[in-house]
């Protein structure tokens, strides 16, 4: 079975994009420590890049606990938003509403030669701004 990722996308979500229900690859998991209230982050692929600042809606935790986003599991976006942490040129990737669209046990490994680019595209490209507007 062929997976088509939405190449870029997650480039251009953090961008300020609104990109319309993108297929998305799950790389890992982890739950962050710390915060009040159980949270987890998530390292994705869109096949091009990986972001490992993207956080999963606490309304959706239970798709943790069921094990529905295990490693390699293709995902649709329905819903997400991008927010700048303050002080920084940080952006995270909150995913509001999602649909598994294969298990990662049916996909099996990491789809394309997704690299950790996109982080330094997006650093690069707010400092530019800011050189620019001083």
């Amino acid at each position: 079975m062929s997976h088509n990722l939405t190449r870029g996308a997650l480039a251009r979500i953090c961008q300020g994009e609104d990109v319309h229900e993108p297929l998305v690859q799950v790389l890992g998991h982890k739950a962050i420590q710390g915060s009040g209230q159980e949270r987890y982050r998530l390292l994705l692929s869109d096949g091009q890049y990986t972001n490992s600042f993207s956080m999963l809606a606490t309304q959706l935790n239970s798709m943790i606990h069921d094990k529905q986003l295990e490693m390699y599991t293709v995902i649709k976006v329905k819903k997400q938003i991008c927010n700048q942490v303050a002080g920084q040129t940080k952006r995270v990737v909150i995913i509001l509403d999602l649909e598994v669209v294969t298990p990662g046990a049916e996909v099996g490994s990491k789809i394309g030669n997704p690299d950790g680019k996109i982080l330094l595209l997006l650093a690069n490209q707010n400092a530019n701004h800011s050189a620019g507007a001083a």
